[in-house]
């Protein structure tokens, strides 16, 4: 079964955009963005339903995994002194991670080289 969403995204991307996901997909995004304590078990019980939820999760988790990624990277670039501790809390990550991650979008691991 599906779920039409509505997106009123920023003007400079478009404005208003309508999305029809799987419920399956729908509840997991209320979930996470609403920081649930609950993760709900998939409803759908076909296999070609799992399958595009599953597929759908996968490309989300990706686009926002990189997502995640240049706001670290944006984070870190608004000042030299920026709070790396902060930003490792915001972002759960250990200081190795974060360090990996600012060096992978062209910021220094390392302030001091």
């Amino acid at each position: 079964m599906t779920m039409r969403i509505t997106f009123d995204l920023p003007a400079t991307s478009g404005g208003s955009q309508t999305l029809d996901l799987p419920d399956d997909v729908v509840l997991a995004l209320y979930e996470g963005l609403t920081n649930s304590q609950d993760i709900t078990d998939p409803k759908a019980e076909d296999f070609d339903e799992l399958l595009t939820s599953t597929s759908l999760l996968s490309r989300l988790i990706t686009h926002l995994t990189l997502s995640r990624e240049r706001h670290i990277a944006a984070a870190d670039a608004t000042s030299p002194h920026a709070n790396r501790r902060a930003i490792g809390i915001a972002a759960a990550m250990q200081p190795s991670q974060l360090g990996v991650v600012l060096e992978r979008n062209g910021r220094p691991r390392n302030r001091k080289a």
